[in-house]
């Protein structure tokens, strides 16, 4: 099926022509120039499109790649059609080159390793189709003094500046201003360039599922550690690449419109196609996608109604649950039965939407978040609820759908303690973020400055530790095993959001020190005895918070809460 390899490079056997698949080991230094001069051009896939991390993960990255520590691989696609006439497809960085004789691939994997490293080369912020990635909450210094990586440019040397500067041949004239530190700094430069990274490259012959499904197999090979990119990901990346004419541009329209809900393209896509009357099944039978797509009577009016139906479903995940990106959200998917009865009930305003009823669909959203309904059978069980909808007589089905859900119909106290046992910073913990970030906006918590949480853009909050990791890191409190630690610190009692500019001012401080200056964090379900706010006290702080965030998910969401 695969090219098979023995050592990195070094091919063993063919057996098939339909996939070939082959490794090699880069250093940073031409990884990033082939990049840049476009001798490699990378492009992102619709369902590859976010870049999630915050600057503790950037932070964290190059830590690793200086203590020569694994950080994964890049994936890529190089598929039989040419990615350039993808149009859903976007350069993972805008670079003016005149190379004519690179090739293209998609990025399947290590997006977020990419886009950070680019960051490190780029000052911390660069362009992706027009919109800025990055920023300077990504800044990352070195202290040559303490031998540490630290985030923040106000301590420390910009490590950007030093990275740029020693692949473009000026690195002599910048570290002359630390004479004391040159050795220093330039060992750790040069551990950073010189850092290879395995590549995969997988290249498709033909377009058909059979081959996506080969290619789907090779990825979770290769991938075993990492995120898994299935065939409904990959199948949807092809089949949005054959979507052209009026209503390709239409879907990208509406796309560029939602852009600053950070809405996935496949959503929308699902979304629209279902509203043509295409079932969701076919997303996994590219002959069957190609041919519901060819009898497609397109209609301009249709689009227009699922925009409508699309804005006033984000107006509606504002007001009731403080909701302004999809990046906070565990299932996009959820989304589209929402959508899904607005365009049906042909809804002109979030107004004529009754108080009831917003409860029953809040209601049902949560749950589904929650529980993790749509991470299995997603095309069935989404297909399912869409033609539940179009039988539901301009009513929200929420007693159908809720019977859906079979057991996880109720959020327990245990549920929510899972949330201290794992790292919610991570993907598979975001469903904790989610319902913290809902919470704090029905509590009307505030950023420390006074502005409601949920007035404030997702992009520009931090995901705050409250007991500061490296305070925790110098108590001695935390565990060996480096997962454990990671869970330990994490955990969903320790996690807070706030602004970007106020976590810098808190990085290092206890909360003995700073929570009795910042009243406006009360609510943000910090127990208010200050016994509490003690090291030593750590593990019942976390238990005790875990309480009050139970106890308003009762408040607020009593009908699905035991």
């Amino acid at each position: 099926m695969i090219i098979v390899e023995k050592e990195y490079g070094e091919i063993m056997s063919q057996t098939s022509l339909r996939i070939r698949l082959k490794v090699d080991k880069e250093d940073l230094r031409e990884l990033i120039k082939s990049i840049m001069d476009g001798s490699r051009r990378l492009y992102l896939p619709q369902f590859q499109r976010t870049f999630e991390w915050q600057g503790d993960d950037v932070k964290y990255l190059i830590d690793s790649i200086i203590r020569n520590l694994p950080i994964g691989s890049i994936i890529l696609w190089k598929p039989k059609r040419k990615i350039e006439d993808d149009p859903f497809a976007i350069p993972i960085i805008d670079v003016k080159s005149d190379e004519e004789s690179g090739e293209s691939y998609y990025v399947l994997d290590g997006q977020q390793r990419l886009t950070s490293l680019l960051l490190l080369y780029m000052g911390w912020s660069f362009k992706r189709g027009g919109k800025p990635i990055g920023g300077p909450k990504y800044a990352i210094s070195y202290m040559p003094s303490k031998n540490m990586v630290v985030r923040g440019s106000r301590r420390g040397i910009d490590l950007s500046s030093l990275f740029r500067a020693y692949l473009d041949g000026k690195f002599d004239s910048v570290v002359a201003d630390y004479p004391g530190y040159k050795d220093e700094i330039e060992d750790i430069i040069r551990r950073i360039v010189n850092y290879e990274i395995p590549i995969y490259t997988i290249e498709t012959l033909r377009d058909d599922e059979t081959i996506l499904g080969e290619m789907a197999d090779a990825f979770i090979r290769i991938n075993r550690a990492g995120v898994r990119i299935g065939l409904v990901e990959l199948m949807l990346s092809f089949l949005a690449g054959t979507i052209s004419g009026e209503l390709g541009k239409g879907i990208r329209e509406i796309h560029n419109k939602l852009k600053k809900y950070d809405i996935d393209l496949n959503i929308i896509i699902r979304f629209v196609l279902s509203n043509f009357g295409i079932s969701q099944t076919v997303f996994s039978n590219v002959n069957r996608f190609k041919a519901s797509i060819g009898m497609i009577d397109y209609d301009k009016s249709s689009l227009i109604r699922s925009e409508k139906a699309l804005s006033i479903m984000f107006d509606f995940l504002h007001e009731e649950l403080g909701i302004n990106s999809c990046r906070i959200i565990p299932s996009s998917v959820a989304l589209i039965p929402i959508a899904a009865f607005l365009y049906e009930r042909n809804v002109d305003s979030i107004d004529d939407i009754s108080n009831s009823e917003r409860r029953l669909i809040a209601n049902w959203f949560m749950l589904v978040n929650l529980k993790g309904y749509y991470s299995s059978s997603t095309n069935s069980k989404l297909q399912k609820d869409l033609e539940v909808i179009r039988k539901s007589h301009n009513s929200f089905p929420y007693h159908e759908f809720i019977n859906n859900l079979g057991e996880r119909q109720k959020i327990r106290k245990v549920d929510i303690e899972k949330g201290n046992m794992l790292n919610v910073l991570r993907k598979q913990g975001l469903q904790y973020l989610f319902l913290l970030y809902v919470l704090l906006a029905k509590e009307r918590a505030e950023d420390l400055d006074g502005c409601l949480l949920s007035s404030i853009q997702y992009s520009d909050l931090h995901r705050h530790h409250i007991f500061p990791r490296n305070v925790l890191l110098e108590s001695g409190i935390v565990p060996d095993d480096p997962d454990e630690r990671e869970a330990f610190i994490s955990g969903l009692g320790n996690i807070t959001f706030i602004g970007r500019t106020f976590n810098e001012e808190l990085l290092d401080k206890p909360p003995s020190e700073y929570l009795p200056e910042y009243p406006a964090l009360k609510k943000h379900f910090i127990p208010q005895s200050e016994e509490l706010w003690e090291i030593d006290k750590f593990e019942d702080f976390k238990q005790k918070r875990i309480e009050e965030i139970y106890e308003a998910m009762k408040k607020h969401f009593p009908e699905i809460t035991e």
